[in-house]
């Protein structure tokens, strides 16, 4: 059998004693400073996780203000095309309007020069006929048949106007 001599229980107790020493001076240190360094980190790598997360939603942030930029951006657009296209349809409108108060001033001072042509025409024609008449007929015209002359040269002057 086994001779347990006292060489082994101070061996043994030599060994507990040493033990208790080494982890005393070294391990629970280590440990310590293991367990500081794995707080250390978890507290790194939550911090990190925050940032992300802050990071993302700061991300988010911006792509909303951004989407909202471009919507406003377009909406000025929008409202610019179409305040160009309401100054575009006026400017047209009085131009047109001012094309046609012109041409009716243009033809209403055609119909009036016409008008006037035409009873300038009158007068001289009448004037030529009893000229030619007096004449022909070596006299002098009294008033109404110079008047009766007059209505009939203006009925063929109408109907040779038609």
């Amino acid at each position: 059998m086994v001779d347990i001599t006292w060489t082994l229980v101070i061996q043994i107790i030599s060994f507990l004693l040493f033990f208790l020493a080494f982890r005393r001076i070294f391990i629970t240190p280590v440990m310590r400073t293991m367990e500081r360094r794995e707080e250390n980190i978890t507290a790194l790598l939550e911090a990190a996780e925050e940032r992300r997360e802050e990071s993302v939603e700061l991300q988010e942030r911006i792509s909303d203000r951004l989407r909202e930029a471009k919507s406003e951006a377009s909406r000025v657009v929008e409202e610019a095309e179409e305040e160009a296209r309401r100054r575009y349809e006026a400017i047209v409108s009085e131009a047109r309007e001012e094309g046609d108060r012109v041409l009716a001033e243009a033809r209403s001072t055609i119909e009036e020069e016409r008008t006037r042509a035409l009873e300038s025409f009158h007068r001289d024609a009448v004037d030529l006929a009893q000229i030619i008449s007096e004449k022909v007929l070596t006299r002098q015209l009294d008033e109404k048949e110079r008047h009766v002359l007059e209505e009939q040269l203006e009925r063929r002057l109408e109907q040779s106007r038609r």
